[in-house]
């Protein structure tokens, strides 16, 4: 289904231009893309968004503020994952919550100042613990990182370990939350 964001008129003129086929796309344009995009391919990139900008956040604020290990709150966190901070995490949830915010509001949720900070808080959390479970799975294995294919960053694993809770979270709030908030708002 195609949903109309509060983006589209913005964009509406590009895609009248571009036309609705992918072969109308400019050629450095992967001819993947389809036309028009839809509600749940721009849910998709928010989402996204939100998880790896709430670890970019997390970074600059355990690095820029952090002191309280992850270990006060759970032993368990600070065991797989010793350099995380509370500071961190808070940073992390306060980037995903704005995005989250910002990305409800560009798709016209309802109460969107609550859910859109709501899920991008549990973006960052849920991205976490799946951080997590995957640095815990990598100790256990006697590992470093998961490969060698992105130099300094662990592996592909790493790159998406935030996805293993957030993907079914995400399918949840796509497929019944929301359009169940929009039934009882009446939009």
């Amino acid at each position: 289904a195609r949903g109309e964001t509060r983006l589209a008129p913005l964009v509406e003129p590009l895609l009248n231009f571009l036309g609705t086929k992918a072969s109308n796309l400019p050629a450095f344009i992967p001819k993947s893309i389809h036309l028009p995009i839809t509600t749940g391919a721009i849910f998709i990139f928010w989402t996204w968004l939100c998880i790896a900008f709430s670890d970019v956040g997390a970074y600059f604020a355990g690095r820029r503020f952090g002191k309280t290990k992850l270990a006060t709150l759970s032993p368990a966190a600070g065991a797989t994952s010793p350099n995380k901070t509370v500071e961190g995490l808070i940073g992390g949830c306060v980037v995903s919550g704005l995005l989250g915010l910002l990305g409800a509001w560009i798709q016209k949720w309802p109460w969107w100042y609550v859910t859109g900070a709501v899920h991008g808080v549990l973006l960052a959390l849920l991205g976490l613990i799946g951080d997590l479970t995957a640095s815990m799975l990598k100790r256990d294995a006697g590992l470093k990182d998961f490969g060698d294919l992105i130099p300094e960053h662990g592996g592909i694993m790493d790159r998406v370990d935030s996805f293993i809770f957030t993907a079914p979270y995400s399918y949840f709030i796509c497929s019944l939350v929301i359009p169940q908030l929009k039934r009882w708002s009446g939009l």
